[in-house]
């Protein structure tokens, strides 16, 4: 038994157990997607209905809880906030399962994503504290793998559980209430996570008008790294909302070899971006620290514009293959974005920052990118053009991300360097 719980406390244990945290974040937020079309037939609900319930329901709550969520995060146990957070998402998708009209099942799922989405920022200053700055990129690699996992073991389980469901209009409540099932053992696994000592604290509970005046002095270093990784995000949500559609409309493709070139490329992506994001964001911190991480998130950012005109290209090969490069590119900026948004914001800044960041992301890729190109799609000239829009969307995110990231490294160099 003591041999069992020092292992549980080694960095290595410890980074396992906030991955299996972030799947649970990504399994809580996507246990719906792989039912949404039983539901929607079972409830009678609309193709807005479920837009609605899958966008604006989650991001809404998430936003306006993010400032309190981070503040909250900065000055509390985040261990337990972490158990707290799991246990509540499982009741609001046990809660889910028995909803019967609409507005029931907007609350429980706007408190299921609510809950599951402020895991996100609370595994971030989690990870901050167990793992030094040279560190930080490979770590955050793991939790990002771990949210993959957790994304794809919700649409293999709910598809599963719905296939033996019982026949009906009720399938969907019984496939949703298994899915709450795997929530559990990972929430009590969550009682083996060490609380660390926080790292790089400047000021240990700061009132608010010191937290203002913390803002105030990082803004310049904030702002441009934040937007930088909104922009790529935003991207990514574009590409995940509108590549099956523009692949439909442009080579006929049947639904089942649409659903192949997506699963193939999310899950190498999925893998490869994080995985060569969380390399190069350890390499630059050990040989240039944050200034060069900035140089090269800037440079691969530059690499997304030509791999966002997938949506354009003439055969389907091409179109996958760039395809999958595109969400590869994204998702290795977002990893070393967020592991260099640990490293140079102070902790007494960082789970509010983390916080407000998780929400900006979810609203930009939840709300702006698909309505983006649906409304660039209509003045281009309609449907027919959603592949033009989707290409335009792609590369504008990347040359604007790229600037952000440029103007950081210009401008902001006192404010790196102070950080180092």
């Amino acid at each position: 038994m003591v041999r069992a719980l020092s292992l549980t406390v080694r960095p290595g244990a410890q980074l396992v157990l906030l991955a299996c945290a972030m799947a649970i974040a990504g399994y809580v937020r996507t246990a719906v997607s792989p039912l949404q079309e039983a539901m929607r037939v079972a409830l009678s609900l609309t193709d807005n209905q479920m837009a609605l319930l899958q966008g604006p329901a989650i991001g809404v709550p998430v936003a306006l809880a993010a400032i309190p969520l981070g503040l909250f995060i900065d000055r509390s146990r985040r261990v337990s906030l972490l158990i707290a957070l799991i246990a509540v998402s499982a009741i609001a998708s046990v809660l889910t399962a028995m909803a019967t009209s609409f507005p029931s099942l907007v609350t429980a799922r706007g408190v299921a994503g609510l809950a599951a989405l402020a895991i996100l920022p609370v595994v971030f200053s989690l990870v901050a504290d167990h793992f030094p700055t040279a560190f930080r990129g490979r770590a955050t690699t793991v939790i990002f793998i771990g949210q993959v996992a957790g994304n794809s073991a919700a649409f293999a389980l709910g598809g599963l559980f719905l296939a033996h469901a019982t026949p009906g209009a009720n399938g969907w409540r019984w496939a949703m209430l298994w899915l709450v099932a795997p929530i559990v053992p990972v929430g009590l696994l969550m009682l083996a996570l060490r609380e660390p000592d926080r790292r790089g604290v400047a000021l240990r509970n700061p009132s608010a008008r010191q937290v203002w005046d913390e803002l105030r002095h990082y803004r310049a270093l904030i702002t441009p790294l934040a937007l930088g990784i909104i922009l790529v995000e935003t991207a990514l949500g574009a590409t995940l909302i509108w590549s099956a559609p523009m692949l439909s409309r442009r080579f006929l493709l049947r639904s089942d070899t649409i659903g192949m070139i997506m699963a193939a490329g999310m899950i190498i992506s999925g893998i490869a971006g994080p995985v060569i994001g969380g390399v190069l964001a350890d390499l630059c911190q050990r040989t240039g620290g944050p200034r060069r991480t900035v140089h090269v998130l800037c440079a691969v950012a530059i690499l997304g514009v030509p791999a966002g005109l997938f949506a354009s290209m003439p055969t389907v090969m091409v179109t996958s293959g760039l395809l999958t490069l595109s969400m590869t590119l994204i998702i290795a900026v977002a990893t070393m974005g967020m592991a260099l948004f640990t490293i140079v914001i102070p902790n007494e800044l960082r789970g509010l920052c983390m916080a407000v960041l998780t929400a900006a992301i979810l609203l930009f890729a939840l709300a702006v990118a698909p309505l983006a190109v649906s409304v660039l799609s209509d003045f281009l000239g309609g449907m027919t053009t959603i592949s033009r829009a989707l290409s335009i969307v792609c590369v504008a995110a990347a040359v604007l991300a790229a600037t952000a990231f440029a103007l950081a490294s210009n401008f902001l160099a006192p404010v790196l360097e102070q950080s180092e």
